[in-house]
């Protein structure tokens, strides 16, 4: 039987790779620091998924196939005694496992209590447009932030005229400021980028957009709630 030569070097790096993976102190997401924590339910799967490659031109080219393993891990953080989910990829031997999902998941952008002040038709747009965007969509949030902009001007002076009049009358009516007007129509625009030209706007990009349409609305809220406010102060004796 042929001897097989074997690299200490690869050896050595398995040893280090396997180490790092059963190294009990994993990132807590409650915590949101590593803590210990005890492994309760641990299990891996071979997938073999398909890689598209795509040209220049963005059309389907050639499709590869690979094997890699997908890990589930749960475990209990030895601190505050919640559980984590994590969810890794190993695609080789000699390299660390990715984390590909976790729960709980990390907001990108926290659900603001204030909106459940609104009229029910934004809470629940509002509600879509956050699930949407902490999933890790772009495109549909910010397409929901251009819908909801639609849907506060056509609740204050109804659907008539261009966009840009249509703007131009909330400021005449007194409902937002000429400044607020300019940002509006800003978060208009990539709106209409996003659904008539295919834009993929970046996260500070929505997030810009939604700070904006987040402003108006919060002052909405505020006004609903001092309405209701009112009615519960105390009467003088």
């Amino acid at each position: 039987m042929d001897k097989i030569d074997v690299d200490p070097k690869a050896i050595d790096r398995l040893n280090e790779v396997d180490n790092r993976r059963k190294n009990n102190k994993i990132f807590c997401h409650h915590c949101k620091v590593e803590t210990k924590q005890t492994v309760l339910f641990e299990k891996g799967e071979i997938i073999t998924p398909e890689v598209v490659l795509f040209d220049e031109q963005g059309k389907r080219k050639e499709s590869v196939w690979t094997i890699e393993a997908r890990i589930w891990k749960i475990s209990e953080c030895m601190g505050c005694e919640e559980i984590n989910l994590n969810v890794y990829m190993r695609h080789s031997p000699f390299e660390d496992d990715t984390l590909i999902h976790h729960f709980p998941t990390k907001d990108f952008r926290p659900f603001p209590m204030w909106i459940t002040h609104l009229n029910k038709d934004f809470t629940e747009l509002l509600s879509e447009i956050y699930f949407s965007l902490n999933a890790g969509n772009i495109r549909l949030p910010l397409m929901g932030a251009r819908t909801l902009l639609d849907m506060f001007i056509v609740d204050k002076i109804g659907d008539t005229g261009t966009f840009k009049n249509k703007l131009q009358k909330l400021v005449d009516e007194k409902y937002i400021t000429n400044s607020s007007r300019e940002l509006l129509d800003l978060a208009l625009e990539y709106g209409n980028a996003t659904i008539h030209r295919g834009y993929q706007p970046t996260k500070e990009e929505i997030n810009g957009v939604l700070d904006i349409i987040e402003n108006i609305l919060h002052a909405e809220a505020l006004t609903d709630k001092t309405k209701e406010l009112r009615k519960s102060v105390p009467k003088n004796k």
